[in-house]
């Protein structure tokens, strides 16, 4: 069905019940005060109640005066089933997804539909999973968040239904601002200081967010209380994610603000190609969104998304909601080569080349990365165990995450310094009390730590 034949049909449901309601109401108001039909033929006829629609809006969304009939698509005075009188039963996405499994607006079902379950045991997260009835009270409501421990992903945490819009969202220097899919809705912006943040609740009414990253904060920060990391290995750790973008960490990804890191080589990696690149073109100056990495798979399997797009975060056929590949908990095996696939996530904005064995290290600070991606295949010594948070694992090629643990910033790791550089569980120390790496210049440093079965005490530069 077409948009514009959805439309159709839920006004002629709505006109055929307006006509019954007027019709009543016309019967009931021409009796007032007589007890008869003829003191009804004498009342002037401008006193007979009509019914005036409106034009056209511009979307099933709104904007509406008090006189349109496009609300009858999600509520019923009489027969509602849900809060606010939605037509629909609880979980709320029954409502949304009428329209949005493809026939009267974009398909979101199918992203839920395509993806894995989510497991909580191993925390595995591929959805913000809608379709699970939750205690989902009023997002514009602090304590729905604020310092509870209410984990729940309904459509409307995320979006207003009635000022949603398609406006694109815009890059700043303090972030992204939200794109109109998110307008209207609940956030908590942050005061940073070096060690205190101080989160502040935005109704999304009378306080709108004007960053895309305060939405996420919402759920992902010290404002409310995040789950429990007992019992789970520091791969799997869900941390505070405004303590994690804090533009005072020494490194982070740049959410809030433009990273630490401007030297020309980091501005080559940035520029250069890769087979995964985004539309966007970023510099050492930019910032990105958080929907640049978590994002829906299954919306782009390839091609990425107009500059500033829509980057949906509902669903992705990779763990953590992900919009590409990126392989964190599981080490090489002494056998399994290098394959840019695995870390797809990184080559969204980051040249592949010093990477994939062709020696270029122009485009990067550490000449030594190739290297340990592609090069030390077999000559690992730590057993058989693959898992990232297994002590002295390792085996084969390095990954990523055995250097760069945290990805979103050092404010959590082993050491908590620069160029995002905290080592894994795996990464042991080599005589002193954790692995440790220290910058001596652009290019330069020395490490002293054990990995895959081998200790390293040693210097390097360009």
């Amino acid at each position: 069905m077409t948009r514009a034949n959805h439309r159709t049909a839920h006004r002629a449901g709505a006109l055929g019940a307006t006509a019954t309601l007027v019709a009543s109401m016309a019967v009931a108001f021409l009796s007032l005060g007589s007890g008869s039909a003829d003191a009804a033929t004498a009342m002037p006829s401008a006193a007979v109640p009509t019914v005036v629609l409106a034009a056209p809006v511009a979307g099933i969304h709104g904007p509406y005066t008090t006189t349109t009939d496009e609300c009858a698509s999600c509520h019923r005075v009489h027969t509602g089933k849900d809060a606010n009188l939605l037509k629909s039963p609880v979980p709320q996405s029954n409502l949304c997804f009428t329209c949005h499994d493809g026939t009267g607006g974009p398909d979101v079902l199918v992203q839920y539909t395509s993806a894995p379950a989510n497991n909580a045991t191993t925390r595995d997260v591929y959805s913000h999973d809608a379709r699970v009835t939750t205690s989902h009270t009023l997002a514009a409501d602090a304590t729905e968040f604020q310092g509870v421990l209410n984990r729940h992903s309904e459509c409307a945490d995320c979006h207003n239904p009635h000022q949603a819009n398609p406006t694109a969202g815009t890059q700043t220097a303090t972030g992204w601002t939200p794109s109109g899919r998110l307008a209207g809705i609940s956030g908590v912006s942050v005061s940073n200081g070096p060690t205190v943040i101080t989160p502040t609740f935005l109704d999304g009414t009378t306080t709108p967010i004007n960053r895309e990253y305060q939405l996420c904060f919402k759920c992902h920060s010290g404002f409310t209380t995040l789950t429990s990391n007992t019992g789970f290995a520091p791969s799997k750790w869900r941390l505070d994610k405004a303590a994690e973008f804090n533009p005072a960490n020494l490194s982070y990804h740049p959410v809030e603000a433009p990273g630490t890191n401007t030297t020309a080589k980091m501005a080559a990696s940035l520029a250069g190609a890769s087979p995964y690149k985004l539309s966007e073109s970023f510099t050492t100056g930019s910032t990105i969104r958080c929907s640049n990495c978590h994002a829906s798979s299954i919306k782009y399997p390839v091609t990425p998304p107009a500059a500033g797009g829509d980057l949906p975060t509902h669903t992705s056929q990779n763990r953590g909601i992900l919009l590409r590949n990126y392989q964190d908990r599981e080490l090489k095996s002494a056998t399994a080569p290098y394959a840019d696939a695995d870390f797809a996530l990184c080559y969204l904005c980051h040249t592949n080349s010093p990477f994939n064995g062709s020696g270029d290290t122009t485009a990067t600070n550490f000449s030594l990365h190739g290297l340990h991606v592609t090069g030390i295949a077999g000559r690992g010594s730590g057993g058989t165990d693959l898992s990232i948070d297994t002590a002295g694992a390792g085996q084969g090629n390095a990954i990523c995450a055995e250097c760069h643990f945290r990805l979103h910033s050092t404010a959590y790791g082993t050491p908590s310094g620069s160029r995002l550089v905290n080592f894994a569980p795996n990464v042991q120390p080599n005589g002193l009390a954790t692995p440790s790496w220290t910058s001596t210049g652009t290019g330069s440093g020395s490490c002293s730590l054990t990995c895959h079965g081998h200790a390293h005490n040693r210097s390097y530069s360009p």
